[in-house]
């Protein structure tokens, strides 16, 4: 939306207080008014006029509305002719200033182009059948995970101090009881805030490792510590649901395409090599 500076918006002020006499000859066409030989045409007008802010357009709805502003873009016109006539575009700011701007521009594009590239080339994925999943790939899916896991965990960044906590919670039994040590050891934010509960999920909707943990851990009983990229984890399985194949399948849908997209760039990494160099999430 276009945004008047105080400047402008005390011009368009003034403007209900001292309106510029319109050339009666120039209304009728399709030039408003022109300024030290620029026309400012009624397409200028309804260009301007549509990139105000809703505040700007019930007023300009009236004729005193239209006629102001108006009046706003010939004196935003003559304070332009008057910067040029004065040599402010030599001036060392505001040749930094364009510069800046274009230059942010310019990355605007770029990224733009980046997006548009990953988009199409994702539904190009879909289309020709690489990340696409089929109806019998997500009932065999669901036939071997029915069910979603309820868990609860305590997050670390310590090995050691992850090994601490372990054995001082090893005999909790219950919710609560691992809530009080979530509430008292934790050091993920998220994990603390939500008193250490996950939201229920299918196997291949969280974190590998402590999937395979979680399944195989019986309920309400300590499972840690499992290292994983976010730290170092405690666990409490709390309990299992079975899930109908309509419950499931949108979810299941999603985990099978994200399996099948973290092979195609796995294969993309293979194809044109990945080095890093300096991992920032260490």
């Amino acid at each position: 939306m276009r945004k008047l500076t105080l400047l402008a918006a005390a011009l368009l002020i003034l403007c209900a207080c001292e309106k510029m006499p319109l050339n009666n000859n120039t209304q009728s066409g399709d030039v408003l008014a022109t300024v030290a030989g620029e026309p400012i045409t009624k397409t200028d007008f309804e260009t301007e006029a549509s990139s105000l802010d809703d505040s700007f357009q019930k007023y300009l709805g009236t004729d005193i509305g239209r006629e102001n502003f108006l009046n706003y873009l010939i004196n935003e016109k003559l304070i332009i002719k008057a910067a040029k006539d004065s040599g402010l575009e030599k001036d060392p700011k505001y040749i930094k200033e364009i510069k800046d701007i274009e230059d942010q521009q310019k990355r605007s594009l770029a990224k733009a182009k980046e997006y548009s590239l990953s988009r199409l080339m994702a539904q190009k994925l879909y289309d020709d059948g690489t990340i696409a999943v089929s109806e019998e790939e997500i009932k065999a899916y669901h036939d071997k995970y029915p069910y979603q896991i309820y868990l609860m965990e305590i997050v670390l960044q310590d090995a050691k101090e992850a090994a601490d906590v372990t054995r001082a919670i090893r005999n909790a039994k219950t919710k609560q009881t691992f809530q009080d040590a979530v509430k008292r050891f934790s050091k993920d934010p998220v994990s603390k805030k939500n008193k250490g509960e996950l939201p229920p999920f299918i196997p291949g909707e969280y974190l590998p490792q402590i999937e395979v943990a979680a399944a195989n851990t019986p309920a309400y009983q300590v499972q840690g510590f499992i290292k994983t990229p976010r730290g170092f984890h405690i666990i409490m399985k709390t309990g299992e649901e079975k899930l109908s194949y309509n419950k499931a399948k949108d979810r299941i849908k999603e985990i099978l395409e994200r399996q099948k997209m973290d092979a195609y760039l796995n294969s993309l990494k293979g194809k044109y090599g990945v080095e890093v160099t300096n991992n920032e999430s260490k």
